[in-house]
């Protein structure tokens, strides 16, 4: 019956360590859909202008795929590629379709979003993704 008790016990000890809700922590990662949830300042890219925020998925193979909304056509969506790179200074350089290529840096707030700070004519930045 020791035995018995032994075995049991030692596989509960394993199911216990063995599964976690913590499998995927660590360092978040930019590959993924994210949407636009915020620009600092707002005269940058008006969010307001369109129900619909624009959004974009980072992929694995360093592409981008870009959904963005048009107030100017009645906030009609309009589909583009784009590039992203993680540079070795801790930067990232994204190109964002008929705006340019930018380099900046990611800051994570938890899994689930980020922001991007970089400058546009000059001026700094920051955007705000979430999933």
């Amino acid at each position: 019956m020791k035995k018995y008790l032994i075995l049991f016990l030692a596989v509960s000890l394993l199911g216990f360590t063995s599964c976690s809700d913590d499998d995927d922590a660590g360092n978040p990662s930019l590959i993924a859909t994210w949407t636009l949830v915020s620009v600092t300042p707002s005269q940058v890219y008006d969010l307001s202008a369109c129900p619909n925020k624009p959004v974009i998925t980072f992929n694995q193979d360093d592409t981008t795929d870009w959904t963005v909304y048009d107030p100017e056509n009645n906030c009609q969506s309009s589909e583009s590629s784009g590039e992203w790179q993680e540079n070795t200074n801790g930067t990232y350089t994204v190109t964002i379709p008929d705006l340019g290529t930018f380099i900046g840096t990611v800051n994570f707030n938890g899994k689930n979003e980020f922001t991007f700070i970089t400058s546009y004519n000059s001026f700094p930045v920051t955007l705000t993704f979430q999933r």
